[in-house]
């Protein structure tokens, strides 16, 4: 059996959120939304283009292994700056 999720219902969705992502890797994308320049909406909109096809685990584990910089970069998402913080 075969079955496509998006990051988006991942992100909406906790009980997929926890299946298919340890916590660092969702720490990693928290992040990541909170500090795309877009809304959230927005950012996980170009998270499902960005991963359309692209095999759960291996986004799961770019999440994990990489920090949210590498990530940003990895799928095209704007970052604010930190000390914009």
């Amino acid at each position: 059996m075969k079955a496509e999720v998006t990051m988006s219902q991942i992100w909406f969705n906790k009980s997929l959120s926890n299946f298919f992502f340890r916590e660092q890797a969702y720490k990693t994308l928290e992040e990541l939304v909170e500090r795309s320049t877009q809304s959230g909406r927005e950012t996980m909109g170009a998270l499902d283009d960005a991963t359309d096809g692209m095999d759960i685990d291996e986004v799961e584990e770019t999440f994990y292994s990489c920090p949210v910089e590498d990530c940003a970069r990895e799928f095209g998402i704007e970052l604010e700056d930190e000390e914009d913080d």
